[in-house]
């Protein structure tokens, strides 16, 4: 993992360091200030990336990726390849030449690779990563487009490069997010989680495994229909935005059920997620075509699992299934409510 993360941060400096010395040798004052706005963001991305690998030398990131040698190859490859695209002397380039050297860097920075890395290590952060991103981009498009005659063969590149990326994050979204709620989805669950678990394992560290069921959900579309049962399950999906932390990971588990990883959560704490989860949803203020205000409601479950460093990492069905038990105890004991979390390894 720290050769993935300190690939990442290579290319991000090379991309600074090209967009700075265009900025200050660039004979186009405007163009001049977009490189200049181009090499501050990037010296973001770096700090980014540096971020993570910090987190990950002080144990509080897992290795999130099974087969590294094979990313780290793609990585290192496309590290190659953007070296070889930023031409020496860039500082005696043309403005075109510049331009040109900005998109090919962009080319690269677009791969799906870079997205892929960003929902894996910082789930709850990754929507304003690839905004934030989206916007650097957006920069060059527009220089690109102002600089030369609309329909040239410039402008139509610069539009494949915003297509591609914009193609890329679709499809990601297509394969991790639900695209109802716009949460992740089971495979990211699946994903996460075994990589959670493994980290919880290696380090003694507890991971919380939260299950979150819609109470008499069915009733709900029954009498209002699919369409209010869709907006009452984005209302509570947003309810759990805000109920959890940043560090956690929400996943529309099911139909009408959601599952939530919290990596360092001690029992007691979780135990406190859990009530905050049945709280906020209790307080949504939903009404229907009518304006009469339709109360909604969850029981919640979970499990901790608190092992010693050097343990076998659990099952991911292992636990789910103890959460599972968990939210039945919750349902039983009439709904509307958070059982007490099952705390496995002690």
């Amino acid at each position: 993992m720290r050769e993935i993360l300190e690939l990442c941060v290579e290319m991000d400096l090379l991309a600074q360091r090209a967009y700075r010395v265009m900025s200050l040798h660039c004979d186009n004052t405007d163009l001049a200030k977009t490189f200049k706005k181009m090499a501050d963001e990037e010296g973001t991305h770096v700090s980014w990336w540096n971020d993570l690998l910090g987190a990950w030398e002080r144990g509080l990131l897992p290795d999130l990726v099974n087969d590294t040698d094979v990313l780290t190859a793609r990585l290192a490859s496309l590290r190659t390849e953007l070296e070889v695209a930023i031409p020496g002397e860039l500082q005696e380039r043309s403005d075109d030449e510049m331009l040109a050297t900005a998109a090919r860097i962009e080319f690269f920075m677009i791969d799906p690779i870079f997205g892929e890395l960003i929902d894996l290590t910082e789930p709850a952060r990754a929507d304003r990563r690839h905004e934030a991103y989206s916007a650097h981009l957006q920069r060059l498009i527009e220089a690109i487009e102002h600089h030369y005659e609309e329909g040239s063969l410039a402008t139509f590149l610069a539009g494949i490069l915003n297509r591609t990326w914009r193609d890329n994050m679709a499809l990601n979204v297509y394969a991790t997010r639900d695209p109802l709620t716009g949460i992740h989805n089971r495979r990211a669950l699946d994903t996460h989680l075994r990589q959670w678990s493994a980290w919880s394992a290696r380090y003694g560290r507890p991971i919380g495994v939260a299950l979150v069921d819609i109470d008499l959900f069915k009733g709900i579309n029954d009498a209002r229909g699919h369409a209010f049962g869709d907006v009452a399950l984005c209302a509570i999906a947003d309810a759990l935005r805000r109920a959890i932390r940043s560090s956690d990971l929400l996943v529309r588990y099911g139909g009408d059920e959601f599952a939530i990883i919290a990596p360092e959560t001690e029992p007691v704490e979780f135990d406190g997620l859990l009530k905050r989860i049945v709280e906020t949803v209790r307080d949504i203020d939903l009404r229907d075509a009518q304006e009469i205000r339709v109360p909604l409601s969850v029981s919640a479950g979970g499990a901790v699992a608190v092992d010693p460093p050097a343990s076998y990492p659990r099952s991911p069905d292992r636990l789910l299934a103890a959460a599972d038990q968990s939210l039945y105890s919750a349902k039983q004991s009439g709904r509307d409510r958070a059982a007490a979390a099952v705390i496995l390894g002690l």
